[in-house]
């Protein structure tokens, strides 16, 4: 059994960090510029930054993405001359995706709007933070359907169509 001021304890430190985060993230621009950076084409940039001249199946499979939708990204970022594209020497079905230089530029300036303060952690601190969070994500997702699955519908709706307006809107 979970110990009840613990759990008070850090619900506390949610609310500071919650409140802090505000304060540090106050900027709405930067808060634009960081939500592109994890979304859509920008996954795809920062996954090419960590491992460039990728096949772009491999590049959907990390970021669990459909082929399709990858396509589709890839020649959009491919059209503002962030990627290229290319057949693999060993096997021409395969297409290779590689970041320009114009890319690699993009996500120098990106990179920028990352929180400063999770520069305390280190990798493994971030992920054993990001495990986390998505076990406490997952939980406020259940217990929002548990107490009204009409309000959950709503949110996952309203989630959707965010993410379809970002998806239309870095066309």
């Amino acid at each position: 059994m979970t110990n009840l001021i613990d759990q008070g304890k850090t619900a506390g430190k949610l609310v500071e960090f919650s409140m802090l985060q505000n304060i540090a993230e106050d900027d709405a621009q930067h808060k634009n510029d960081y939500k592109m950076l994890f979304q859509g084409q920008g996954k795809i940039l920062l996954a090419l930054s960590d491992d460039d001249n990728l096949p772009q199946k491999v590049l959907a499979d990390r970021l669990n993405m459909t082929p399709q939708s990858m396509a589709e990204f890839v020649r959009k970022l491919e059209k503002r001359d962030l990627v290229s594209r290319k057949k693999s020497v060993d096997d021409k079905r395969v297409t290779i995706v590689s970041l320009t230089d114009n890319g690699r530029l993009e996500i120098e300036k990106r990179m920028q709007v990352i929180p400063k303060y999770l520069r305390a952690l280190n990798d493994e601190e971030l992920l054993q933070l990001n495990n986390i969070l998505d076990k406490i994500n997952e939980q406020m997702y259940l217990d929002i359907k548990n107490a009204d699955s009409t309000l959950h519908n709503k949110y996952h709706q309203l989630m959707l169509n965010h993410v379809l307006t970002k998806i239309h809107t870095n066309d």
